[in-house]
C-alpha cells in the first residue's frame, strides 16, 4: 500500500510536466508577440514614407556567461534586419536597401559596364533608374542588456516527495531615432525594453521503501524565452509608439 501511494504521488506531481519531443519540429514562420499585431494593425496611412536603415549596432558589450560561451554575444547581432522587416510589415514605410548598399552598387556597375560594351543580358537592356533617396532615416542601437534583474522560486517536500520551480528575468533595451534627411532634425527618439523569462520546474522523490529498498526519481524541464523574439518585440513596440502618439 505504501509503495502504491508513493507511485501515485510521483505520477500526480509529474502530471503537469511537458513530455520531451519525439522528433524535430518542421520549419515554420517565426512566432510573433502582441507588439507585432499592434504594428500590423495600425490605421492605413495616406501615403508611404521612404526610409533608410544603415546599421543598428549592439552597444551592450555583453557576452554569454561561462561556461556557455566566452565569445558569443548575449544579444543577437541582427537588429538591422529585424527593423527593416518591421518597417516593411507596418505598411507605413518603404524601406530602401542601405545595409548592403555596396553590393547593390557593384551589381549596378556590372550592368552599366555590360550595357556600354553591348553584351548586356536581355533582362537588363533597360537603362537603370537612379536610386531612390529616403525621406527619413532610422538610427539607433541596442542600448542595454541586464542579466538576472529578478529571480526567485518556490518548493515543497514531504516525506521525500517534492517539487520546486525557479525563475529568472533578464532585460533588453532598444533605442530608435527617426531623423529628417532634409534637415537632420531628430523627429523622435524612443527607448523600449522587454523582459526575458527563464524558468525551471522539477519534481522528485527520494525515500526508503524498506530497510534495503530505495525509491529515487526525478523529472523536470526548463523554458527559456528566446532573446531574438524579445528583441523583435522591443523593436516592434518602438516603431508603434511614434506612429500612435
Amino acid at each position: 500500500m505504501q509503495r502504491l501511494f508513493l507511485l501515485v504521488a510521483v505520477m500526480l506531481l509529474s502530471g503537469c510536466l511537458t513530455a520531451p519531443p519525439k522528433e524535430a519540429a518542421r520549419p515554420t514562420l517565426m512566432p510573433r508577440a502582441q507588439s507585432y499585431k499592434d504594428l500590423t494593425h495600425l490605421p492605413t496611412p495616406t501615403g508611404k514614407i521612404f526610409v533608410s536603415v544603415y546599421n543598428i549596432p549592439d552597444e551592450t558589450g555583453q557576452f554569454k556567461p561561462y561556461p556557455a560561451s566566452n565569445f558569443s554575444t548575449a544579444v543577437p547581432q541582427s537588429a538591422t534586419a529585424m527593423l527593416v522587416t518591421a518597417l516593411k510589415d507596418s505598411r507605413w514605410f518603404i524601406p530602401l536597401e542601405r545595409q548592403g548598399l555596396q553590393n547593390l552598387l557593384n551589381e549596378r556597375k556590372i550592368i552599366r559596364t555590360a550595357q556600354e560594351n553591348g553584351t548586356v543580358a536581355i533582362n537588363n537592356r533597360i537603362p537603370l533608374q537612379s536610386l531612390t533617396a529616403a525621406n527619413i532615416m532610422v538610427e539607433g542601437s541596442i542600448i542595454g542588456y541586464e542579466s538576472n534583474v529578478k529571480s526567485g522560486g518556490v518548493g515543497a517536500r514531504y516525506f521525500g516527495i517534492g517539487a520546486d520551480t525557479q525563475y529568472q528575468l533578464d532585460q533588453i533595451a532598444v533605442n530608435l531615432r527617426v531623423v529628417n534627411v532634409s534637415t537632420g532634425e531628430i523627429l523622435s527618439s524612443v527607448n523600449t525594453s522587454k523582459t526575458i523569462l527563464s524558468y525551471e520546474v522539477q519534481v522528485g522523490v527520494f525515500r526508503f521503501i524498506d530497510y534495503q529498498r530505495l525509491l529515487e526519481g526525478e523529472v523536470g524541464y526548463t523554458s527559456n524565452e528566446p532573446v531574438m523574439l524579445c528583441l523583435m518585440s522591443a523593436i516592434d513596440r518602438n516603431l508603434v509608439m511614434p506612429l500612435i502618439s
